[in-house]
């Protein structure tokens, strides 16, 4: 959600400074033209008050602001921007009060900003709050430059100063909350967008973030009303259906997530991020085909889509569809080479393809990338082993429990690896520590029952043979 957003101050009428002469108002309709704040209309008839050299400065200055105002709201910033700076040239007397003044240096200030000027937008609401330190949006706009440059403190500080001055705007309230919301605040968040709606309970937008403050809280069932109510104010909301859409996949309505996901897509056929959300929704279902549909669709609105690529293979992997996994992940890998996830997920699908110096070669990439992930020394401990490097095998173990003592896996693992070294009691030891994180371990106690024997401890061999063969009557023979 964003934050602090910038404000144009309000629209200065003519009927704000000093009346015109008597037979000068009565003849001339620009006056009122003027001040409608209707490009179409205001912009020539301020053009005329301007031109008319027998007016006063005064009246000049307020057709300048209002022209500026009416260039601004056209897009025609250079004009905009002109405008308003000969009107502030002509000073705080010409412009009828110092407020005035301040406010047009709101103006100028955000289309300054606009235009990318950020030091001349913070000079314009420096030189607003000097003239009059009351003028709550030059705070609300310098807000919106200091969360764009990171400085959420200084934001902070504004839209605080601003909610003083202006208790009864609802955009300070909702951009304050948005920032409170984006610092991981959710209970500030959820009161000022509460204050918003309260001010302005028709504002969809203020409906929508407090229902993601909400879900950030965790609180989804909260979140799914208030993303209603949103979508009840704004059918056509389509960020407010995918934000609804989440808050109910996390409640655990998979199919009225679904279905909300559909209709955000119907509304924007082309939102890649939308398509593949519902195609994660597919994946935990288990519909892996409409999932690979979904992933395939948003690949296609965005060829460089990195999550839609990793997602995509990991409906293939539970396809067992491994040729097609590992091109995703492939994918995954030259799109993102610091993805230690991408190298892990590809070096298990090459490990069940049985290629494994490619998958040994993938986890000695998440080791460098993420040395304390146990499951990839656990995985690169058996790939060794399978090749008959049974040293490194049980250091790459012995790496795992270090980061995982409760890694069963690992215990077992390296319980076969010293086994197969010619190590029986390295071997029982490992294998009984297993054998105690995972009592139902046929193969543990299989090979158990071998070290046993080897060491001619029949009673104990004979006993762990016999629970292999109970848990699993086909466990492997080594």
């Amino acid at each position: 959600m964003k934050a602090a957003h910038l404000a144009l101050a309000a629209v200065l009428s003519l009927s704000a400074a000093p009346a015109l002469a008597e037979e000068h108002a009565v003849l001339s309709p620009d006056r009122a033209e003027c001040a409608t704040g209707k490009p179409e209309i205001a912009i020539p008839a301020c053009g005329h008050l301007i031109d008319d050299k027998a007016l006063p400065p005064d009246v000049h200055a307020i057709a300048l602001r209002n022209r500026g105002v009416a260039y601004q709201n056209r897009g025609e910033l250079d004009k905009a921007v002109a405008d308003y700076e000969a009107a502030i040239k002509l000073g705080p007397a010409v412009n009828g009060s110092k407020t005035i003044l301040a406010k047009t240096w709101v103006n100028a200030g955000m289309v300054y900003a606009r235009k990318g000027a950020d030091a001349k937008a913070l000079a314009a609401y420096a030189a607003a709050i000097a003239l009059d330190p009351d003028v709550g949006v030059a705070y609300l706009n310098r807000a919106a430059l200091a969360e764009k440059r990171g400085d959420n403190a200084a934001a902070l500080a504004d839209l605080t100063q601003a909610a003083r001055l202006s208790p009864k705007d609802p955009a300070v309230f909702v951009s304050r909350g948005a920032l409170y919301a984006n610092s991981g605040d959710a209970a500030h968040a959820v009161a000022d967008f509460s204050t918003a709606i309260a001010l302005s309970p028709g504002d969809a937008t203020a409906w929508r973030d407090r229902g993601l403050a909400f879900r950030k809280a965790g609180d989804n069932a909260h979140a799914s009303a208030d993303l209603a109510e949103a979508l009840r104010l704004a059918p056509d909301l389509a960020g407010a259906r995918k934000d609804r859409a989440f808050s109910l996949q996390a409640e655990g309505s998979a199919d009225q997530a679904i279905a909300e996901f559909g209709r955000a897509i119907a509304l924007n056929p082309t939102d890649a991020e939308t398509i593949k959300a519902r195609g994660d929704a597919y994946l935990a279902q288990g519909q892996h085909d409409l999932a690979i549909a979904d992933y395939t669709q948003a690949i296609g609105f965005d060829p460089a889509f990195r999550d839609a690529y990793n997602n995509r293979g990991a409906a293939y992997i539970a396809k067992h569809d491994w040729d097609h996994a590992v091109a995703d992940l492939t994918k995954v890998v030259e799109l993102d080479p610091s993805l230690a996830a991408a190298f892990f997920n590809r070096g298990q699908v090459l490990e069940a393809k049985g290629e494994r110096d490619r998958a040994i070669a993938d986890f000695d990439a998440v080791i460098r990338l993420q040395p304390d992930l146990e499951a990839a020394w656990r995985h690169r401990g058996y790939l060794r082993q399978s090749k008959g490097d049974r040293e490194g095998a049980v250091a790459d173990y012995a790496k795992a429990l270090e980061l995982d003592p409760k890694d069963e896996e690992s215990w077992r693992g390296r319980g076969i690896a010293r086994f197969d070294s010619h190590n029986p009691d390295g071997a029982i030891a490992d294998l009984t520590q297993a054998i105690a994180l995972k009592n139902d371990d046929a193969l543990a106690y299989h090979v158990r029952s071998q070290a046993y024997g080897s060491k001619r401890d029949i009673r104990h061999a004979e006993e762990d043979d016999a629970a292999a063969m109970r848990l699993n009557p086909n466990v492997a023979r080594r």
